[in-house]
């Protein structure tokens, strides 16, 4: 992925003014954050056909993840002419902006750039929201550790990523706007909520269905959200893959909706943790 010369000013303002002045540290170094002695990696067991999962916070095992899973970056040129202030005909909230069928939070106030990324799902992780109900207080935390554990990991040198799919934006033609203030209100309240500095992507493509039209770049299982934020939105800074994760509630056990969370993972290489298990003490 590349992004023109004659852009690359405009964009820098955009997504990455506040890189080197926004970064933290304790005693002149990042801490380690979630400790090998507290947190081991989560170990993945198949079992009948079914993924279960054995996510003790304390006891933790390797995960593990095909490198046959991993997909090539993107080879996409990002332009500041082609971020806008609209997705279609809904118009964003204040700090959103949209490129593609990809919506995205610039950059606030507080948010670091790093090489530690922990990535997490929103809906069914973060948030306890209903696919029955709309708008932006209609939503609840899902777990109450969760505030704390983002703040522990920001303050451990994190930068906090939401990655989550919204097709319901690109769906709902006619009330794309509901949609669109829906979505991005929960997410907005949620930050606020949490009070840690947080990047967003939210993809809006519509899946496949049964191979019959080709899968969005962005929407998950497909990596795109993380290779643009990792070529583009995280200030030139080179990203560990060893000291990432990413947390999920769409794991293919058989109560979730989909696989699509820890297909995700793998495509990009990612430790993997279901939210139960990482925020339940």
């Amino acid at each position: 992925m590349g992004t023109k010369d004659s852009d690359q000013e405009a964009l820098k303002k955009m997504v990455c003014r506040s890189h080197e002045s926004k970064v933290h540290k304790r005693d002149g170094d990042e801490k380690d954050g979630v400790e090998e002695r507290d947190q081991k990696k989560v170990k993945v067991h198949q079992k009948d056909g079914d993924e279960e999962y054995g996510v003790e916070e304390r006891d933790q095992k390797n995960v593990k993840l095909s490198t046959s899973s991993l997909q090539p970056k993107l080879d996409l040129v990002l332009t500041a002419s082609d971020i806008k202030t609209k997705y279609k005909d809904a118009t964003l909230l204040a700090k959103w902006k949209a490129f593609q069928t990809l919506i995205f939070l610039e950059q606030d106030d507080g948010l670091h750039h790093s090489s530690k990324i922990a990535a997490f799902d929103f809906d069914g992780c973060l948030a306890n929201t209903s696919v029955k109900r709309v708008g932006a207080e209609a939503w609840s935390l899902m777990y109450p550790s969760i505030p704390q554990k983002l703040q522990s990991l920001h303050d451990d040198g994190y930068k906090l990523v939401i990655f989550t799919n919204e097709s319901n934006i690109e769906r709902w033609k006619n009330k794309r706007q509901v949609a669109v203030d829906s979505k991005l209100g929960r997410l907005n309240n949620f930050i606020s909520q949490v009070k840690v500095p947080v990047q967003v992507f939210v993809a809006c493509g519509i899946g496949s269905k049964s191979g019959k039209s080709e899968e969005d770049t962005f929407r998950k299982p497909k990596p795109g959200m993380w290779h643009i934020m990792e070529s583009h939105f995280n200030g030139g800074v080179p990203i560990d893959i060893d000291q990432c994760f990413y947390v999920g509630d769409a794991a293919g056990r058989a109560k979730d909706h989909s696989d699509a969370d820890i297909k995700f993972a793998q495509a990009i290489g990612l430790k993997f943790y279901v939210p139960e298990e990482f925020f339940v003490e």
